[in-house]
C-alpha cells in the first residue's frame, strides 16, 4: 500500500536513529505520532539487550536481554509479556494518530503473536506507517508498501524523502476532518439569533395591568357598598325632615365636591388594598 514505508539495512546502519529524528520532526510540525522504537539497553557502555519505548509517552521496558527467560533470538532472550505491555496498547489505538512509527519488524518482535495480528490490521488501514524492516522479512512485508535500503551515504536523502511523503499524506488525510469542523463552525455562526423580547412574552407587564384593574374593581365595589348602606341609614332621617327645612344647594358645586371626595376615597382604598391584600 502507498501509505506504508519500510527502511531496511545492515545491523547498526542507523535505522533507529533515523526513525527517532523523523518522530521529533513530525511532532514539531504538529502531527500526532504514535508507535515505538527499540533502542539498545546498555550497561557500562556495552549492549546488554533491547528496550521498547513508546514514542508518545516515553514509557519503556526492557524486552530482550541475556539474563532473562523467554524465547531465544541469537544470544538474547525475549520477554514477550514486557514487549506486549508497551506495544499492544499503542497498536490498538493506531487510528487516533496521524502517522505510526515501528522499530522494528524483526525476529524478536515476531515472537509476539498479538503484535503480528495488530501489525496486519495497521498495514491494511489508512494510517501512514514508517517502519524499520529486518532483511529476513522484506519478502513477507515488502509488498505492503515501499522498501528503501539505508546506507551511510543516503541517510540525509532518505530522511528528507520519507519526511516529505509522510507529511504530505498525513496532512491530506487530516484535511477532510478539518473541513468538516470549519463548515460546522460556519453554519453555527449563520444561525439567526432570536431577540430576548421574542423568546419571552411580556408577561410581567400584563400581570401589572391585571393587578391595576383588580384594584380599581375592588375600590369601586367598596365605594358602592358604602354608598348603599349610608343611604339606607340617611333615608329615615330625611323622611322625618320637613320639605321646607331642606337646604337647597348649588347642584354643580355639590357634584364637584362629591367627585373629588370619591376620588380621594378611591386613592385611600387602593393604598389599603395594596398594603393589606398584597397587590
Amino acid at each position: 500500500m502507498p501509505n506504508n514505508y519500510f527502511i531496511s539495512g545492515m545491523p547498526k546502519s542507523g535505522k533507529t536513529t533515523l526513525l527517532r529524528k523523523l518522530v521529533e520532526k513530525m511532532k514539531a510540525q504538529g502531527l500526532r505520532v504514535g508507535g515505538f522504537i527499540t533502542p539498545d539497553a546498555k550497561a557500562h557502555g556495552a549492549r546488554t539487550g533491547f528496550a521498547v519505548e513508546d514514542v508518545e509517552t516515553g514509557d519503556r521496558e526492557t524486552f530482550a536481554a541475556t539474563d532473562i527467560d523467554g524465547p531465544k533470538v541469537a544470544k538474547y532472550h525475549v520477554d514477550v509479556r514486557a514487549f506486549e505491555s508497551v506495544v499492544v496498547p499503542i497498536l490498538e489505538k493506531a487510528s487516533r494518530y496521524d502517522v505510526m512509527v515501528i522499530d522494528e519488524i524483526g525476529r524478536m518482535e515476531m515472537k509476539s503473536t498479538k503484535f503480528s495480528e495488530l501489525l496486519g490490521d495497521l498495514l491494511e488501514s489508512d494510517t501512514p506507517l514508517v517502519a524499520s524492516l529486518h532483511r529476513d522479512y522484506i519478502e513477507d512485508y515488502g509488498a505492503w508498501g515501499e522498501v528503501q535500503m539505508l546506507t551511510p551515504s543516503n541517510r540525509g536523502e532518505l530522511y528528507l524523502n520519507l519526511l516529505g511523503k509522510v507529511m504530505g499524506y498525513a496532512r491530506k488525510r487530516r484535511a477532510p476532518a478539518k473541513t468538516k469542523l470549519v463548515k460546522k463552525a460556519k453554519a453555527s455562526k449563520e444561525k439567526p439569533v432570536r431577540k430576548k423580547a421574542e423568546e419571552k412574552p411580556p408577561a410581567k407587564k400584563a400581570k401589572k395591568s391585571r393587578k391595576k384593574e383588580d384594584i380599581e374593581r375592588m375600590a369601586d365595589d367598596i365605594l358602592a357598598h358604602h354608598a348603599k348602606h349610608g343611604k339606607e341609614k340617611q333615608e329615615p332621617a330625611q323622611e322625618e325632615k320637613k320639605e321646607e327645612e331642606i337646604e337647597i344647594v348649588d347642584k354643580t358645586e355639590e357634584e364637584k365636591k362629591e367627585e373629588k371626595e370619591e376620588e380621594r376615597n378611591k386613592d385611600a382604598l387602593r393604598e389599603w388594598v395594596r398594603e393589606h391584600i398584597g397587590f
